[in-house]
């Protein structure tokens, strides 16, 4: 059966080249639109494109989708596109000024038609564009920068459209003229878009948001996943699509909804190729997998991708993940792995590791490549000793990450994300595992000085928390550490208490404080507690007094809270003696034995 429009739709839908659509119309942006805004990174990423595209010779570079909306005849709104237009637009006034130069005065014509109103056959150049009409007009704050740069100007050196310029000239710069001519034609007649073309009675508002707002947009494992198809692109490989495509889909219903399936593909693709920046990931994945691939002539790009994939979605590659992103003490795993490093009786083992790093994925790469290589290892005496190493590299990665947290204002993964994915690269890829310099490379990441007791000791002692997860944190491993087997902890159970109350709205009742030293003391590590919710209630009568507050200290089942009912009085100098006893014992919670 055949389906065919009998009547012309509303909306129309047409493939062009963009060149070609250029050529038919003048475009305007509309007021309430935004400014050009492109970051530089937006037009190195697409001349790094462009680039790649006209390299492999491609048939056709899809630039995406336009939305015009009608004005009169051959004038046009757009609605969504201005920013790949506009660039367009710079490359060829780029280009023309190139041909200018050179005496190529074809090229130079098609180039000036992009730009401006001219005919097919005109015979206009560079010098006389002062006396054109231009084809686009951007946003009224843009207008007079593009105009000077279509027309062979030189601008300032202030906004976007600025930046935007200073990048394509930075590419075209350092290509010869004849790449420069072949470049151009492949822009002219392989870059094409997607046009819906929206007659003005219709509200291009709601088209607008239709376009732009329904369902989700695709996440780097959707790209990767596409990428990946594109090896297999003949029907003889039918088979092979379908078992990479089932293998992407297993693991994504393994880890669950969410983000967690995006967080084991970076995982994993950092632990194969280093380092891959969150907001490049695709770029970055495919630019590491061609790599790859000219490293390895003899093996077809087909089936290095196949078995990438096929190594990926490993069931036991994905439960790793999921034990490190959902520690359970319980977890097979981490069972598994206690037993063979014989920590299982250790107040600081896997678990526990887990459930610190759990908040700081940049360490997560680490700790994957570590287990990967304790499950896959065969050798029962080799697999045991792969765990003891393993549980040592992981113990002094937690008590680097662990100390960074507590001392720094803010933790900054991109201080180490770079590091941390090299030295997961090398644990997955190494023969010798302890040959890797997994000191010396904490060393290098240590801004703070925390490696060294001392210094540890010395900032813990004057540091103040005002996040409650990394406060709780804090204190739940010195609880852990102080009393490891007589109690049992339920985590969720407690919250953070602030010994001194958090608004200075009780200060009465509270001698020797006052507006200014409330402010000094009451985030101080040493003014902190853990408290179970029921205890832990908020109002007049439980901020009363700290004579009031030691009734419900010396009822804790946490020693760390219970000590505080042997306190005589509450004072700044009080919580400085407590600070400094507990940054000593944290010191030895998250000790650096290998570093000494």
């Amino acid at each position: 059966m055949t389906l065919r429009n009998t009547e012309r739709t509303v909306v129309d839908a047409r493939a062009s080249l963009l060149s070609f659509l250029l050529y038919e119309g003048r475009f305007e942006v509309p007021w309430h639109q935004r400014y050009y805004d492109w970051q530089k990174e937006h037009v190195a990423e697409l001349l790094q494109d462009l680039d790649e595209g006209f390299r492999d010779d491609r048939e056709c570079y899809f630039l995406g989708a336009v939305m015009l909306v009608e004005m009169s005849d051959s004038l046009w709104q757009i609605n969504d596109g201005q920013q790949r237009m506009v660039t367009f637009s710079l490359l060829c006034a780029r280009l023309a000024r190139t041909f200018s130069r050179i005496g190529d005065t074809r090229r130079e014509a098609l180039a000036l038609r992009v730009l401006f109103v001219l005919s097919e056959t005109h015979t206009s150049s560079l010098s006389d564009s002062d006396d054109l009409t231009p084809r686009l007009v951007p946003p009224r704050n843009d207008k007079t920068r593009f105009n000077l740069l279509i027309r062979g100007k030189n601008i300032g050196t202030n906004g976007k459209l600025t930046t935007a310029w200073e990048e394509i000239d930075k590419y075209f710069s350092a290509i010869d003229v004849e790449k420069a001519k072949r470049m151009f034609d492949f822009l002219l007649n392989r870059l094409e878009v997607a046009c819906l073309l929206v007659p003005r009675r219709l509200d291009p508002n709601s088209v607008f948001e239709t376009l732009n707002g329904r369902g989700k947009a695709l996440g780097d494992l959707d790209l990767l996943r596409n990428h990946f198809f594109s090896f297999f692109p003949d029907e003889k490989e039918d088979q092979r699509r379908e078992v990479v495509h089932q293998n992407l889909e297993n693991f994504r219903s393994q880890l669950g909804e969410g983000q967690r399936a995006e967080e084991y593909l970076r995982c994993y693709l950092q632990c194969r190729f280093g380092f891959l920046p969150k907001d490049r990931l695709y770029r970055e994945a495919k630019s590491k997998l061609k790599a790859a691939f000219s490293e390895s002539p003899d093996c077809e790009p087909s089936d290095y991708a196949f078995s990438l994939v096929e190594d990926l979605s490993r069931k036991d590659r994905v439960e790793t993940f999921r034990a490190i992103s959902s520690p359970g003490e319980e977890d097979p795993l981490i069972v598994h792995f206690l037993r063979d490093c014989r920590q299982s009786r250790s107040r600081r083992n896997l678990a526990v590791f887990l459930r610190e790093l759990q908040s700081y994925k940049v360490s997560q790469p680490i700790v994957f490549a570590w287990l990967s290589r304790y499950v896959e290892e065969g050798d029962p005496d080799r697999k045991r000793w792969v765990a003891r190493l393993a549980h040592r590299r992981l113990k002094l990665l937690t008590s680097f990450v662990m100390r960074t947290a507590f001392v720094a204002q803010k933790f900054e993964p991109s201080h180490f994300e770079s590091e941390f994915a090299a030295l997961a690269q090398m644990v997955s890829s190494t023969k010798a595992l302890d040959a890797i310099p997994f000191v010396s490379t904490l060393r290098d990441s240590d801004e703070f000085g925390i490696l060294e007791d001392r210094n540890f000791i010395s900032r813990v002692g004057e540091t103040t928390i005002r996040e409650n997860n990394k406060a709780k944190r804090f204190l739940l491993g010195l609880a852990h550490y102080e009393e490891p087997d007589s109690i049992v902890i339920n985590e969720r159970r407690y919250t953070i208490e602030h010994v001194l109350p958090k608004s200075d709205k009780h200060l009465v009742g509270w001698a020797g404080f006052d507006a200014q030293t409330h402010s000094e003391n009451v985030y101080c590590l040493g003014n902190l507690t853990l408290l179970s919710g029921g205890d832990n209630k908020p109002g007049d009568a439980a901020n009363r007094s700290f004579s009031k507050k030691k009734e419900i200290y010396s009822n804790s089942a946490i020693p760390l809270t219970r000590e505080l009912a042997s306190i005589e009085e509450w004072s700044p100098r009080a919580i400085q003696r407590r600070q400094r006893r507990l940054a000593k014992v944290a010191a030895k919670v998250w000790d650096l034995p290998d570093v000494a």
